[in-house]
């Protein structure tokens, strides 16, 4: 039984080690990530690190990790890349890239509107959330807080 225990402890100890992250950013926000011809995501588009995605990045000579170029399509048809992004935190650390649309690139009203689409979604989304939350507060006897304060 404490054997067990502890080896459980020891896998959740393993599992929490690596809790650094890959933020992907495109400006403007709601472009298509890409990396090595396969779609991940719109951006902001986060990418958890853990032992097992260290097995697909390279290891460059001074021991730092390489995030992959990622490329970013926008609504215009606009696209845009990032370099190879050094990890020298190791799979704990917290990375932001950032992918710039071409300034020459047409139909930058289209990406802007986009962007706008995808954060009055998001915003919905924060709202819908915030109202679940004060029902289930209350369907659990509680006050939440901003409402009168503590029970």
């Amino acid at each position: 039984m404490l054997k067990t225990l502890a080896l459980n402890i020891a896998a959740i100890t393993l599992l929490g080690a690596c809790t650094g992250t890959i933020v992907v950013h495109s400006t403007p926000e709601g472009a298509l990530i890409s990396s090595d011809k396969q779609t991940l995501g719109v951006s902001p588009y986060v990418i958890h690190l853990n032992p097992d995605i260290s097995k697909t990045l390279p290891l460059a000579e001074d021991g730092c990790y390489g995030a992959p170029p990622f490329t970013a399509h926008w609504a215009s048809g606009a696209v845009a890349s990032s370099p190879v992004t050094p990890l020298c935190k190791g799979l704990d650390g917290n990375y932001q890239i950032l992918i710039r649309r071409p300034t020459d690139a047409p139909d930058l009203q289209k990406d802007l509107e986009a962007a706008n689409q995808r954060e009055d979604v998001l915003a919905r989304r924060r709202e819908a959330q915030a109202i679940n939350n004060v029902a289930t507060s209350v369907e659990m006897g509680g006050m939440p807080m901003g409402y009168g304060g503590w029970r």
